[in-house]
């Protein structure tokens, strides 16, 4: 779960490339490597308002018959916070809502108005702490899996119970489900559950490992239901000040109606500050996904992205990630064989001007190439375009 909190309600707009490729780990209940923590950095509301305008080349992510146009984001965000989930004792909020208007120059029967709204809230005593948070997201983007614009509904949410027998030890149990929900029919609607039990130990103040066993269901429309159980250990390590690893791997077991697989499972991200002003991340995943297209399908997602953000003197900064993907169908249910495979490559590099403590503009290039083997599908994608973010 990656609920907003006010300050990043109040960052960039999410692309669909960001969004997709996102490496982020949040840390287990219970874990505290920050200096600040048990400290309030932030209580009541935060708004602010983005607006980009770009160039866009294949807004449809079409195979064969790009469209262009000029696209126009607008998008405003409150987010309001009260607590400190870092904290000692007590409880706290933290929920965000921000609507993106979406507007074509030439096609304006493509305008939408996409949503975003996320609350993280929980309480924490001596030995005890609950966590309930989830997001919720309207969408209408292209995706590489449809190969054209899909209207969904998009639900996470997420309560953990957390006991601490000891000041190193921790017990946790979780429930979690989550939804895909398609307005076109002719795509496939998909959901999931699950419970989990996880033991976490704080080795030292900078290094704390974990193991965790989950089990749940995942349904797609017209096919089958999907058993699922994983197991995954998790090493989160600060040798020093200026790097961090967040590791959790293992391996996923599902049984389906055309038999069973086992496969690996990753999600990873490391991060270094080599001097003041320069930031190099690294990001990796494994997972797998229904595809919403092609009915009794799954796909194998593996991926990783390399990044570096510099600072250029006192209000200029640049930043440049590249990574790449790769998407392995396979059949679950039905008959028929599943044989594509997409690998997509990216690369975004952006300048960034500090205009004052409350404005900053950007500008930015993305490029994105979808090779598939199945006909149909695939794409080039160019955009180009500038972003303004003010925060009240």
């Amino acid at each position: 779960m990656l609920p907003l909190s006010g300050e990043e309600a109040g960052g960039g707009i999410e692309d669909r490339v960001s969004d997709r490729f996102d490496v982020r780990v949040q840390p287990g209940l219970g874990f505290r490597q920050d200096a600040e923590a048990g400290k309030v950095r932030r209580e009541g509301f935060e708004a602010a308002v983005t607006v980009s305008g770009a160039y866009d080349d294949n807004i449809y992510l079409s195979a064969s018959s790009a469209e262009k146009d000029f696209v126009v984001r607008l998008a405003p965000s409150v987010a309001y916070v009260y607590g400190d989930p870092n904290g000692k004792d007590g409880g706290y909020i933290r929920v965000a809502y921000r609507p993106v208007g979406v507007i074509y120059s030439d096609h304006g029967d493509s305008n939408r108005i996409d949503q975003d709204a996320s609350w993280d809230l929980g309480w924490r005593g001596s030995k005890v702490a609950v966590a309930y948070g989830g997001r919720v997201r309207q969408l209408g983007d292209a995706t590489a899996d449809a190969g054209r614009q899909t209207d969904r509904l998009v639900l996470e949410q997420a309560v953990r119970l957390a006991w601490t027998p000891r000041e190193k030890l921790s017990f946790e149990l979780a429930a979690g489900q989550s939804s895909n929900d398609y307005r076109d029919r002719q795509l496939f609607d998909s959901r999931s559950a699950y419970g989990e039990a996880a033991l976490r130990y704080l080795y030292s103040p900078k290094t704390r490992i974990g193991i965790a066993y989950r089990a749940g269901t995942f349904e797609v429309d017209g096919a089958g239901d999907q058993k699922v159980q994983r197991g995954t250990v998790q090493l989160e390590w600060q040798p020093r000040e200026k790097i961090s690893f967040n590791v959790e791997a293992g391996a996923e077991h599902r049984e389906f109606d055309a038999g069973s697989s086992t496969s690996p499972v990753i999600e990873a991200k490391v991060a270094w500050k080599p001097r003041e002003g320069t930031e190099i991340f690294v990001g990796g995943y494994r997972r797998t996904e229904a595809s919403a297209y092609l009915p009794g399908q799954n796909y194998d997602l593996t991926g990783a992205s390399l990044g570096v953000s510099q600072r250029l003197g006192e209000k200029w900064s640049a930043r440049l990630e590249g990574g790449l993907e790769k998407a392995d169908y396979k059949r679950v249910s039905g008959t028929g064989t599943a044989n594509r495979r997409d690998d997509i490559v990216f690369i975004r590099p952006s300048v960034r001007f500090q205009v004052n403590e409350n404005m900053e503009v950007e500008g930015f290039y993305r490029f994105e190439r979808d090779e598939s083997s199945q006909a149909g599908f695939g794409y080039d994608n160019h955009s180009v375009g500038i972003q303004v973010g003010y925060k009240f």
